[in-house]
């Protein structure tokens, strides 16, 4: 189960509620395109679902109902955009009529409750997806806000999938030879990799997977995982992942990039707990100095950054990962 906060207006908010169904933007540009695709494709049944509602705060709470999909039938009150990467959702909960207000919010991010969302970010989102811990604070202030709570109100118009609609893919026929064109289709397979429980083999046990996600320093997270057990019951988070990816040769700045990453999750998230910290590097292929940078530092301070190669097989358009170093 992941969780999700989606951007809307008052006006088309309504019309979300009343049919049930949430849209993304299909922008011009194929690099932006598949930076959607690769946030879309991150939405899986049984998702909970926030709405934040320009100047009104955060509501909730809903659930994701079957896969999402691609469908240019006209719903919204728009002219030029038919929001068409869509999913259905349903309430799960009784009614929270009074939002979270953005102060609160801002208030959970001072004391590091929440960190994923951002509505200043380098890169305009409308979809936001989010710890399920931050989740939990959510509702919780939903809950404050709202001691008295109406029964569950069922979509007046349910929207119901057409059955031409399909289901957004990774593309990648703008790439030639073993290289990806778009860091955005890389992400895209990663993530739809994630939601299909694969690559278990480089990363280990995985409990969520998010993607672009913003830091305080004006950089966006290629992808972050967390690995969570269960021991007697026990919910135990062991260890996140940062993984920076690059579809060209990488070099020696990436890796300082991947670094700051490391440091800012070491202090914000873990508690100055370096070694709960996996960094992880994606590339097609590593600069020397990347490789000896990586040897020195395992052998000297005992901490490996892992690199994993990436090939795009022009034939069968799949990814093939390989360690490197």
């Amino acid at each position: 189960m992941g969780a999700h906060i989606f951007l809307v207006g008052a006006d088309n908010f309504e019309k979300c509620i009343e049919r049930g169904i949430y849209g993304c933007v299909m922008p011009s540009r194929e690099w932006n395109q598949a930076e959607v695709i690769a946030g879309i494709l991150s939405i899986q049944p049984g998702d909970l679902v926030f709405f934040y509602v320009k100047n009104r705060g955060i509501y909730g709470l809903w659930k994701v109902v079957g896969l999402p999909f691609f469908d240019e039938t006209p719903i919204w009150d728009s002219e030029n955009q038919t929001y068409p990467y869509r999913f259905c959702f349903e309430p799960t909960v009784n009614q929270f009529q009074k939002p979270v207000d953005l102060s609160d919010v801002f208030d959970l991010r001072d004391r590091g409750k929440i960190w994923t969302f951002d509505l200043n970010p380098v890169q305009q989102k409308n979809q936001y997806k989010i710890t399920l811990g931050e989740a939990h604070e959510l509702l919780r202030l939903l809950l404050r806000n709202n001691l008295i709570r109406e029964e569950i109100s069922i979509a007046s118009y349910p929207y119901t999938r057409p059955a031409r609609s399909r289901e957004p893919e990774v593309d990648f026929s703008s790439s030639s030879g073993s290289k990806v064109r778009y860091e955005g289709w890389l992400n895209a397979w990663f993530i739809r990799s994630f939601s299909q429980g694969e690559l278990t083999e480089f990363f280990g046990s995985y409990n969520e997977f998010l993607n672009l996600v913003p830091t305080t320093f004006n950089k966006v997270m290629d992808l972050f995982l967390t690995h969570v057990t269960t021991i007697d019951s026990i919910d135990v988070l062991y260890k996140y992942t940062c993984i920076e990816l690059k579809t060209d040769r990488a070099k020696i700045n990436d890796l300082a990039q991947l670094l700051r990453y490391e440091k800012w999750l070491t202090r914000r998230l873990a508690g100055g707990d370096v070694d709960m910290i996996q960094s992880v590097l994606v590339a097609h292929s590593f600069s020397s100095e990347i490789l000896e940078f990586v040897k020195t530092r395992n052998s000297v301070e005992a901490r490996a950054v892992q690199l994993i190669s990436y090939r795009l097989e022009e034939d069968s358009q799949e990814i093939r990962l390989s360690e490197a170093g």
